[in-house]
């Protein structure tokens, strides 16, 4: 019987979040936080799929008859190319499993999706089977935890299609599975988010940092030192979606205003990347020019921050945080859709531990939770 463990990293933008998804660049990068997901086959005779997701405590079992009769049918097999009428008709069966929040909800609406959808489009065989998928990343904070829980489905699913047709027995993903993958786990982004630029689930399937548009345009940055960052959790939870409907209104109100704020993001990521760029040309974590380098970064993260609270987007929580990096002479803004969510802040290569313990406990002293961590690690991964 077949079984395997696949394994997604979570994200942060760096820069230009909510303008990406007006087609401004953004900067991304995978965190060394993961979404791990265990798949086994069960016996034949068993008919039964079990899914178990302990971090929002859902614990469920489906027989295989109720999945055939409700997706499987000859009616219904082009409903996958539609994706209202697909989504609708899962829906209506997470519906009928039952669940006990919004949570377990759209995580079984995610699982159906995928499961179905790529059991289509890559003619799996279906046959009795078990998915366990736990995370590091607190779910709806701004850190990829739908997108990383979308990427291990997509690449889960993608496997199994592949070892059941004997085309690989390899320890890793092509570039092309990556391609697959990333567009799987982008449509059903689009249940939890409404219209996700695709940064997300991009990062999450490939990993380091990337440049990013809109409609598939992603630039790998790489072989950059390793940066790290304390990421601190608000604890303020708060929804992508209605944020993302919040900022439109804005823009629909005051569109010149809101455009030249979306345009100056977008110039912010430019200079930004470039900035990156040149830090690869640095030797030492002391030498003079990759700290002014730093620098230059904390002077464009507190700039991308601002006019992200001037979009209404921020959250005091968020404020504060900022305001704490800035006592020690360091950088912090939101990441990902902001109100509440994470925030991160830029260490310095040279930022002693003292200092790292010191900022922490006080942030911890206000009720935030902080991880020390690095950007860049790979993506998407079959667990040796």
């Amino acid at each position: 019987m077949i079984q395997f463990k696949v394994s997604a990293p979570g994200k942060v933008i760096l820069f230009g979040e909510h303008a990406v998804v007006y087609g401004k660049t953004a900067v991304a990068a995978s965190v060394d936080l993961h979404t791990t997901l265990q798949f086994t086959e069960l016996p034949e005779t068993d008919e039964i799929v079990k899914v178990y997701f302990p971090k929002v405590n859902l614990f469920v079992s489906i027989t295989l008859q109720q999945i055939r009769e409700f997706f499987l049918t000859n009616n219904d097999a082009g409903l996958v190319d539609n994706h209202e009428m697909f989504y609708n008709k899962v829906k209506e069966f997470v519906g009928i499993v039952k669940f006990a929040n919004a949570q377990q909800k759209f995580s079984l609406e995610a699982f159906f999706y995928l499961f179905i959808y790529i059991a289509q489009k890559e003619t799996i065989h279906v046959k009795p089977f078990q998915v366990q998928l736990d995370t590091d990343l607190a779910i709806g904070s701004g850190l990829g935890s739908s997108a990383s829980f979308a990427v291990c489905l997509a690449a889960c699913f993608l496997h199994w299609s592949r070892l059941q047709k004997d085309i690989y027995e390899k320890s890793d993903f092509s570039s092309p599975d990556l391609d697959i993958i990333s567009k799987y786990a982008m449509a059903c982004e689009r249940i939890m988010h409404g219209n996700p630029s695709g940064i997300d689930n991009s990062i999450c399937t490939y990993g380091s940092l990337i440049e990013f548009k809109k409609n598939d345009y992603m630039k790998p940055i790489g072989d950059v030192p390793p940066m790290k960052i304390l990421l601190v959790d608000t604890r303020v939870n708060r929804s992508t979606k209605v944020l993302m409907e919040r900022l439109l209104e804005l823009k629909i109100r005051y569109p010149v205003i809101i455009d030249l704020i979306m345009d100056s993001i977008n110039n912010i990521s430019k200079e930004a990347i470039k900035l990156i760029e040149k830090l690869k040309s640095y030797p030492c974590t002391n030498d003079k020019s990759l700290l002014d380098g730093y620098s230059q970064l904390m002077t464009l993260i507190n700039m991308n921050q601002g006019l992200l609270a001037t979009c209404q987007v921020s959250h005091p929580s968020l404020d504060r945080i900022c305001a704490e990096a800035q006592n020690y002479a360091l950088a912090a803004k939101l990441t990902g859709a902001g109100g509440g969510g994470h925030a991160f802040i830029l260490l310095l290569p040279d930022t002693q531990p003292e200092t790292i313990t010191s900022i922490s406990r006080k942030l911890i002293a206000d009720g935030f939770t902080v991880k020390l961590t690095t950007l860049g690690g790979p993506g998407v991964q079959i667990v040796k």
